[in-house]
């Protein structure tokens, strides 16, 4: 999406084993090379220079040196890291990607015992070549889903989606300050009740981190005040929580992201050197202010470090400590009222952790939630409780981040996998139904004019925590998955929501598409409200519309005009926060590369089945049952698997063009995009292909090609999948996707 030339791609794989012993020429396909899809063989490739070690092929990407002329625009790229064992982490980390210097691009030295062509199998990094910036990355549902996508598209020889993701590190992750101390003073009385208001109305509802009336009091005091260069030491975390609070009050208010409230932020962040120098609980508050300020601004990336310092305070403070279950008389703090309030602070710490886990896959400073913590009934707030309902969903977050993230490949059976997704699917369904009925998510907006953001936010991260535990099954072709679900899970309870995992992200990625339309027409903004959730929905939603490409037309057109409208009211957002425009442009071909996509299969003959594996095969008449009585489940997949395989072989003609009972798909040319264009992108598909009776590439008419064969993921099964999703999240924040 920059207007440069990508730079060429340095190749960082090795053939796969199969193809090695086979001796012949692997296309270093992924997830899976064509010769081993072919074959349904297990494509793993191992160093033969460190016999034992696994790795995978991965690419990366070289950067674009910029001319003189060209200024000195920031140029990333992003590393995409391979499969290793978690043991040599750090070490290989540090010492395999570190770069000298932009114009040095020699291979770096690798410790003894680590491929040179692998990184742990999930990390990831976010490489400013100009300044030598490196940033490791998660597992986010957003960069997977995207690099999902990417395949797609990919296959039909449609540029990726996601190439421009690179540049939202720098708006997420960094922020200019003075490099002098900028104290502005406290607004006038008028101006400052108008942001209380805005901020004590909207904002502390679900953040209760302070005392009102003795916060009000103390800014108050401030505001009388003709300089600060005076101010007590202890004193200076109530001057950044002052310029926090007015700063989210300001754009509150505003209904913007405002250039007074802008100065403010930098003021406070001016003093954060200082805020820390006395680590006790109004440096928490302080903090946690500070993360939702950076969130609000979606600075994703800033807001996590501000929480992680918060969090590790919080522990050296007790906070953690607080029980009503079990209640201790050593605590250090009796009083009840102080007991509730600092119990509700650790509860902020947890519901702002777990929620960012989950977004962003990086490791938690915070074992386990406990809403036991947040003191029993008698001693709970009065009113409306969403920080309660915050914690409780951050409960559920937590586990299902450890459930995805917290496993090396390998871990767990395809059993285990859907056994524990069923769990965490009915836990989620439990927290909802705990909801009163005009907060519910799912059941519209309909509470006080007052409260409907906060709403939006729980449905928001509901939706988004949904799509998280079903992203398996949004990707799989749905009846293998489905033959798997009945393998594995017959008399389970959720084998219906299982088999519905796909429909359940799809409608989950509208119901966030719907809920920002609704706020867009209400006219409703507020900094809770991040971007994040909504690029997932645009992810989900452009999956969905390219996995069905010509069946159902009216639903078609109904989510694309869904997709269309999401994909604005997100590049919008982003925009007016501040970041980059190419990263905006990013998200905006989601909506046009989705489009064209349809569009040319549209134009294509229609073919007597699809190969796309989501069409029964009981009804199209090609399915197979083998006996297996006496085999375990996992042999029966693999025969069920090979069962459709034969059946596809069979319906190939010999001269590997697809015949009128083919299970095949056309593909169509991108009328104007060269070879040139796909220099940059990653080579997980060609059309050339040593088993024509897969995929068949043949000239008809004017330009257009025959593309017929399985398509991505079609011969993965759910471990497989999953540890696809691994090693493809790069996973980032949204906001610094890529």
């Amino acid at each position: 999406m920059s207007g440069s030339s990508a730079a060429k791609r340095q190749r960082l794989s090795l053939a796969c084993n199969e193809c090695r012993r086979r001796k012949v020429k692997c296309d270093t396909g992924y997830p899976q090379c064509q010769n081993c899809r072919a074959r349904d063989d297990i494509c793993i490739t191992t160093d033969p220079r460190r016999p034992g070690v696994e790795v995978t092929r991965e690419w990366m990407e070289l950067p674009h040196q910029p001319s003189v002329a060209g200024g000195k625009e920031r140029q990333s790229a992003e590393i995409y890291s391979g499969n290793a064992s978690h043991n040599s982490t750090v070490e290989a980390t540090t010492k395999s990607i570190a770069v000298a210097s932009p114009g040095d691009m020699e291979p770096p030295k690798t410790p003894i015992g680590v491929s040179p062509v692998q990184q742990p199998y999930n990390m990831a990094f976010n490489t400013d070549f100009e300044t030598d910036r490196i940033k490791m990355l998660g597992g986010s549902s957003s960069q997977c889903l995207m690099k999902s996508l990417d395949v797609y598209l990919m296959a039909a020889r449609i540029p990726a989606v996601s190439s421009g993701s690179r540049y939202g590190m720098q708006h997420a992750e960094e922020m200019t300050i003075p490099l002098g101390l900028s104290m502005p003073p406290v607004p006038g009385p008028c101006q400052l009740e108008i942001y209380f208001a805005a901020f004590f109305n909207r904002i502390h509802p679900l953040y209760p981190l302070l005392d009102i009336d003795q916060f009000k009091d103390a800014v108050r005091k401030l505001a009388s005040m003709s300089s600060f260069a005076d101010m007590p030491r202890d004193q200076i975390p109530l001057l950044a929580s002052a310029y926090l609070v007015i700063s989210l009050g300001i754009d509150e208010s505003m209904k913007d992201f405002t250039g007074e409230a802008t100065k403010y932020l930098g003021a406070a962040a001016s003093l954060l050197g200082h805020v820390l120098s006395v680590p006790y609980l109004p440096v928490v508050q302080t903090l946690l202010l500070f993360t939702i300020a950076y969130r609000g601004r979606n600075k994703d990336g800033m807001g996590w470090q501000t929480l992680g310092i918060a969090v590790r305070i919080a522990h050296t403070l007790g906070l953690h400590r607080h029980s009503a279950a079990h209640p201790s008389s050593e605590h250090g703090v009796k009083q009840r009222g102080k007991q509730l309030f600092h119990a509700r602070i650790w509860a902020v710490c947890c519901s702002l952790e777990k929620l960012m886990q989950l977004e962003s896959g990086r490791p938690s400073s915070i074992g386990n939630v406990d809403c036991d913590q947040m003191m029993s009934q008698a001693q709970q707030y009065k009113g409306t409780d969403f920080l309660l309902w915050h914690m409780s969903l951050a409960q559920y977050q937590g586990l299902i981040s450890q459930h995805i993230y917290g496993h090396q490949s390998g871990d767990r059976t395809s059993r285990e996998l859907l056994l524990d997704t069923a769990r965490f699917d009915r836990a989620l369904l439990s927290w909802a139904a705990e909801i009163p009925e005009e907060f519910r998510p799912g059941n519209g907006l309909f509470c006080a004019d007052h409260e409907v953001h906060i709403s939006a936010f729980l449905a928001t991260h509901f939706h988004q925590t949904m799509i998280a535990l079903h992203r398996a099954a949004l990707i799989s072709p749905v009846m293998s998955y489905k033959a798997e679900i009945d393998l594995y899970c017959a008399d389970d309870p959720s084998k219906v929501r299982l088999q519905s995992g796909e429909a359940i992200c799809v409608s989950s990625a509208r119901s966030i598409a719907n809920i920002a339309i609704e706020l867009s027409d209400r006219d409703i903004e507020s900094r809770i409200l991040t971007a994040g959730p909504l690029l997932l929905a645009c992810v989900v939603l452009g999956i969905s519309l390219v996995k069905y490409p010509t069946k159902r037309k009216r639903l078609q057109a109904t989510d694309f005009e869904l997709l269309k409208a999401c994909v604005d009211y997100t590049a919008n957002q982003f925009s007016r926060s501040g970041q980059h425009a190419n990263f905006v442009e990013g998200i905006k071909t989601i909506y046009s590369q989705v489009k064209l996509y349809v569009d040319s299969k549209a134009q294509l003959p229609t073919v007597a089945a699809s190969s796309h594996s989501t069409s029964d095969p009981v009804a199209t008449g090609h399915h197979q049952t083998l006996p297996h009585d006496n085999l375990d489940t996992s042999q029966r997949l693999y025969n069920n698997r090979i069962s459709l395989q034969r059946n596809r072989d069979s319906r190939t003609s010999g001269s590997g063009l697809p015949t009128a009972t083919n299970n095949g798909v056309l593909y169509q040319p991108v009328y104007g995009v060269g070879d040139a264009d796909f220099e940059h992108q990653e080579s997980i598909f060609e059309t050339s292909m040593s088993t024509q009776s897969l995929i068949g590439s043949n000239t008809v008419g004017d330009g257009e090609t025959i593309y017929s064969g399985p398509l991505p993921f079609e011969n993965l099964n759910v471990e497989e999948v999953w540890n696809w999703m691994l090693l493809a999240g790069t996973g980032n924040t949204p906001t610094t996707f890529g």
